[in-house]
């Protein structure tokens, strides 16, 4: 199979391409938090909106606080379901704006239970100002229902559904997150899961990651 470099899983540089993505917050259900997407001046996405505590009025739910937005499913059709297939890369990069609260970037694939997502800590270093994130696809951690999963299986990274961000931070007031691009990628050391050269104490994925923030 031919190498990969890069992969453009989504990006927004126009209104129309917000088409493509869906939002939704405890308000959903009962709850009191706001979240919209809408496009800036510059051309990118802003998620935005209000979280608030205050629990529904059904008495079930026991915790509120959460917004999200996330690419639409992929279309099926009789022959074929149009999925990504991240197993040809190493990391997922996004070019992201975000204020001091904190963040999850969200991967979902094909999965017997609806409700199981791949979730990582956004882990912003500078905020207000945008920059390059880079995470690698091992790191990303089973979730359900916001619930680590114990026994943790790799995702199906051949059929992977959809990317987005969500904040439930526990916190009341606004937030803000801008973002212009999700991306899958590999370094000039990686072929997807497979090295193409073994890591050696001075070069490991850390090394990557400087690279690759450098140069995108």
């Amino acid at each position: 199979m031919n190498r990969q470099a890069e992969y453009t899983v989504a990006k927004v540089s126009q209104k129309a391409d917000l088409d493509m993505w869906l939002k939704g917050s405890d308000r959903d259900i009962g709850g009191f938090s706001d979240a919209w997407l809408d496009i800036t001046r510059a051309g990118h996405a802003r998620f935005h909106g209000y979280l608030s505590q205050k629990l529904p009025e059904d008495t079930r739910f026991k915790r509120s606080g959460y917004a999200m937005v996330r690419t639409r499913d992929p279309q099926m059709t009789l022959l074929s379901t149009d999925y990504w297939d991240s197993s040809l890369y190493r990391y997922l990069a996004v070019r992201v704006k975000a204020d001091r609260r904190k963040y999850f970037v969200n991967l979902k694939s094909d999965a017997l239970v609806p409700t199981d997502i791949y979730q990582h800590l956004l882990p912003i270093r500078t905020p207000g100002q945008w920059e390059t994130v880079v995470i690698p696809f091992n790191m990303f951690t089973l979730t359900s229902n916001s619930v680590i999963v114990a026994s943790q299986p790799r995702m199906s990274s051949t059929k992977m559904e959809t990317v987005g961000f969500s904040i439930s931070d526990r916190q009341n007031g606004p937030f803000c997150l801008e973002f212009a691009w999700i991306k899958a990628f590999n370094s000039i050391w990686t072929h997807g899961e497979t090295p193409r050269m073994p890591y050696s104490q001075d070069r490991t994925w850390r090394t990557d990651f400087v690279s690759m923030d450098k140069t995108f």
